[in-house]
């Protein structure tokens, strides 16, 4: 009896150490293949121009460079904007924004998933419709100040989902300098 417990005792140690050295094997061939990292270039982003211009609205826009710099493939499921202007700063003109693939442009407002493959990249188009609340936008834009846009985004690769974000800054004197095209 003592024989055939020691038997099965060996068989089961055999059986965790087997699937114990599986699950490393396994999990050092996931490490090695690596992930997305799917980053926006704020930074090297365009400055602002003028898409579209009448007198009581201003449609400005932006292109934001990206890049996967992980070893596999990456999917950006949803991508927004968030301009930060309270009314308690400035209250002359109402924002509008959204993003979109420049490669795929929509003017629906609507972000469609796009998969982003390793050490490639591409250009998200932002863009900003500043109304004007008395009706001459030029007028209301005077006094305008520093707009932190926030850009989040929500990616998926080999690994669960998580959300980004970049700041950019659309500056009064970019504002300016826009306008005067």
């Amino acid at each position: 009896m003592d024989m055939y417990f020691y038997t099965l005792v060996n068989i089961i140690v055999t059986i965790v150490f087997i699937v114990a050295v599986l699950f490393v094997a396994f999990r050092i061939f996931a490490w090695k293949q690596g992930n997305e990292e799917i980053v926006m270039l704020p930074k090297r982003r365009t400055q602002f121009e003028v898409e579209d211009i009448s007198f009581n609205q201003v449609t400005l826009v932006s292109d934001i460079p990206f890049v996967n710099k992980g070893r596999q493939n990456g999917t950006i499921m949803d991508l927004y904007p968030r301009h930060l202007l309270p009314q308690e700063q400035f209250d002359q003109v109402s924002i509008t924004s959204w993003t979109t693939d420049a490669a795929e442009e929509r003017h629906d407002g609507y972000w469609k998933s796009v998969i982003i493959e390793p050490r490639k990249g591409g250009t998200v188009r932002l863009r900003l419709i500043l109304n004007a609340k008395t009706g001459n936008i030029r007028k209301d834009l005077v006094g305008f100040p520093d707009m932190n846009i926030d850009i989040v985004y929500q990616v998926v690769g080999r690994s669960d989902w998580h959300i980004s974000k970049n700041r950019l800054i659309l500056t009064a004197e970019e504002l300016q300098h826009a306008m005067r095209q």
